[in-house]
């Protein structure tokens, strides 16, 4: 791994201050020790040369999408349910099979020792639809945040939902949301970037109108393709209705591609269940929730400030029933293969013309995704 140091830099546009001193002063970085991967850069360990203190270190290769990242991030520090940014770096690193170094940000972060939020619940012996209730205050605590800043998440799924530290029950562990790799100011989102499982309906018709007129098409009048903070309130609905019953709401019945027109279909008519095996045991309040987060139309969609005031996050009734979702869950081969698909929807959205083959669901033996299309 080599080094070198460019003049300092100071964004005109943001006032973020990115060091130019080499990251190799003030901190040990472990380059072999992988912390995972964020949706624009690798993440390693790295430890403060003074302190002795562990962090994540991000990198970024160095350009505009990179330094917007960083910003927005930043701007949403510091919050307790947001993952902390404490340093910035512009060095040119030079990676193992790159012929040469490459300008890049090396981003300093809290280091989450916690691992994945779902990891955690498919761990708990009694999960509860009030530990589910206390997990959603604490992402909505986030979510408000970054809406109260004008800022749009755009990527809110399980994997960026990560825990402080380890602990054997979850009403003890702090929740933080990470990756702003897709978040961006509101002002009329016009890129669509989702996650087939989390993607809101206005979404889907922003992606169809951009491709009417990519083809020479009008777009036909009073329909805008924009779209903005009410997409992370439908993530937010997703991730509820998955805590609660361990399957998601909307699924390819047949996934040759990571998304049917089926399923988008489902989305955009907002068509889910609330089959009885798994819900039997859950609160109508809960339910409420959900209906009102998955409500297709944007403008009748529940905000953030309405969630926070509703009587399933305010008050101590939710029931302490045992769900059904952590043993749904258990199948963690099963789980991370429905996660990859939402990660490879992404990269198809960031390059269109890319497809991608998925198994047909009977050679995949997929039992979360065999257990929700039986209970259609």
């Amino acid at each position: 791994m080599t080094f070198h140091c460019p003049r300092m830099d100071e964004s005109a546009q943001t006032n973020m201050v990115i060091k130019s001193s080499s990251i190799v002063e003030d901190y040990e970085v472990r380059w072999r020790k992988s912390l995972g991967t964020g949706v624009s850069g690798p993440v390693r360990l790295c430890i403060k040369r003074n302190t002795g203190e562990k962090y994540a270190l991000k990198c970024l290769l160095d350009s505009k999408k990179a330094r917007t990242e960083v910003t927005l991030h930043q701007r949403c520090c510091p919050h307790p349910n947001i993952v902390q940014i404490y340093d910035v770096y512009c060095n040119s690193v030079q990676f193992p099979r790159e012929a040469v170094a490459r300008s890049r940000l090396l981003v300093v972060m809290e280091l989450m020792n916690g691992g994945e939020l779902f990891d955690q619940i498919i761990r708990e012996r009694h999960f509860t639809e009030k530990k589910a209730a206390a997990i959603t205050k604490q992402i909505v605590s986030a979510v408000f945040h970054c809406h109260s800043l004008n800022i749009a998440h755009r990527d809110l799924k399980p994997e960026n939902l990560l825990l402080k530290e380890k602990s054997e029950d979850l009403q003890n562990v702090t929740i933080k949301l990470a990756d702003f790799g897709f978040a961006k100011e509101d002002v009329g989102l016009v890129t669509p970037q989702f996650t087939p499982y989390y993607v809101a309906p206005q979404v889907l018709e922003a992606q169809k109108q951009q491709r009417l007129e990519r083809s020479g098409l009008k777009t036909p009048p009073g329909t805008p393709y924009t779209y903005d903070k009410s997409c992370d309130m439908w993530s937010v609905g997703v991730i509820i209705y998955i805590m609660l019953c361990g399957y998601p709401p909307f699924f390819p019945e047949t996934p040759s591609k990571q998304m049917t027109p089926n399923m988008k279909r489902k989305i955009m008519a907002g068509e889910y269940r609330f089959p009885k095996n798994e819900w039997s045991v859950v609160s109508d309040m809960a339910k409420d929730v959900i209906q009102r987060l998955l409500e297709v139309d944007p403008v009748k969609r529940m905000t953030v400030q309405q969630l926070i005031h509703h009587t399933w996050l305010l008050g101590e009734e939710a029931p302490e029933l045992a769900l059904l979702s952590p043993a749904i869950m258990q199948d963690k081969d099963a789980l991370h293969e429905v996660m990859h698909a939402h990660a490879q929807q992404l990269t198809v959205m960031r390059t269109p013309d890319t497809t991608f083959q998925l198994k047909p669901l009977t050679s995949a033996e997929n039992p979360i995704l065999k257990k929700r299309l039986k209970a259609r």
